[in-house]
């Protein structure tokens, strides 16, 4: 009678054991600078026309966080990106460990590719778009605080539900050479309506540091803008930016959900 009473007390316990350790595994994959899965719509920004739409996921693998996305255009363009982070502690942004975003015509032959591995500092461009493929490769000081593509949006994403007033972080860029570039971004003043996406929303513009280049590049370079949405975590909603350098310039929408579920986090961003 003891060892069985000593025995449903083992197995309790190690049921707990398991189950808290669940709880525990699923609460250190929760951060604040964790993207929902995002379905949008690409338009055109000058006449708003659909010409495509895309998927973004966060998914945790091996101990990293691995963001994936991938975009369909109506003409058969389409692209994928992939990117590994490793995940901070002490409410830190996740540091990124490698990103590749290539880009294909319709037919599937390769139209441009950048890539970055940040342990190494080995970054590539190459633009396919010619008879003679321009193949730009380099080896680039990597701060810390470096994103490209979709994570960017993480690190924008956790420091807005932080109420940060404003975001600075090192952006992977191929101007067509590779190159890694300081990046301003800052909460337009008060909350921004905007016609593609219902609710008051936080509109933010993203302004390059180039240092003595930008007196003479600032006027060609374009304006980024994204907007998130206060009421569901402050999730991306929105963006206008060029695809690539020299690319085509897309508007990208995320599918409404009239039903979100607030995170819980600060307050929206004071406004500037």
């Amino acid at each position: 009678m003891r060892i069985s009473i000593r025995r449903k007390i083992l197995a309790i316990a190690a049921l707990s054991a398991i189950v808290n350790w669940g709880w525990a595994d699923e609460a250190a994959c929760q951060s604040a600078f964790d993207l929902s899965a995002t379905n949008v719509t690409i338009f055109a920004p000058d006449n708003q026309q659909v010409i495509g739409d895309g998927h973004y996921n966060l998914a945790h693998i091996d101990g990293l966080d691995v963001v994936e996305g991938e975009n369909k255009y109506l003409d058969g363009e389409y692209d994928r990106e992939e990117q590994r982070l490793r995940p901070s502690v002490g409410g830190l942004p996740p540091v990124l460990v490698d990103y590749q975003h290539r880009y294909f015509n319709a037919d599937g032959t390769p139209q441009y590719e950048e890539s970055l591995d940040a342990r190494s500092g080995e970054a590539a461009c190459k633009f396919y778009n010619s008879s003679v493929p321009d193949i730009r490769e380099t080896a680039v000081n990597v701060p810390a605080d470096t994103y490209a593509g979709a994570t960017q949006l993480m690190l924008l994403v956790g420091r807005l539900r932080e109420a940060a007033p404003s975001i600075t972080f090192h952006s992977f860029n191929c101007i067509p050479d590779p190159r890694i570039i300081a990046v301003k971004a800052t909460p337009m003043s008060g909350p921004a309506t905007w016609p593609m996406y219902p609710g008051n929303l936080v509109k933010m513009e993203m302004k390059p540091d180039l240092g003595w280049l930008n007196v003479v590049v600032a006027p060609f370079v374009p304006k980024v803008f994204a907007w998130f949405d206060p009421a569901n975590g402050f999730n991306y909603v929105g963006g206008q930016f060029d695809r690539y350098f020299k690319g085509r310039h897309v508007l990208m929408v995320r599918a409404h959900d009239p039903n979100p579920v607030a995170q819980s986090s600060p307050s929206e961003p004071p406004a500037q």
